[in-house]
């Protein structure tokens, strides 16, 4: 990683010491930096990552899912549980290795 090594080592180090979530959606920056314990995320992060060309099938089936389950959520607009839906599916986010807390 040439001059950004130190900041690397800083978090190798730290993980002898701590357990590191991932605070990104974002698959290669955790590939790059882990393995991590865990993953977080906020809703900023996953709206500009539901909002990726990739992401459409996931849209369209969130899309689906939201038009089922609209008549037990009545009052939850409709466009928001989408998203929610969407931005819960940690399975298709997440293709990354989390250790989990040893």
């Amino acid at each position: 990683m040439g001059s950004n090594s130190e900041p690397l080592h800083l978090l190798n180090e730290l993980r002898t010491r701590s357990q590191i979530d991932v605070d990104s959606l974002d698959v290669a920056v955790a590939k790059e930096l882990g393995p991590f314990a865990g993953s977080t995320s906020n809703q900023a992060d996953a709206y500009l990552e539901l909002l990726l060309p990739h992401r459409v099938e996931l849209l369209q089936e969130s899309i689906a899912l939201a038009r089922q389950l609209s008549g037990d959520y009545a009052d939850v607009p409709f466009e928001e549980l989408a998203f929610e839906i969407a931005a819960c599916h940690r399975p298709f986010f997440c293709n990354i290795e989390l250790t989990g807390w040893e």
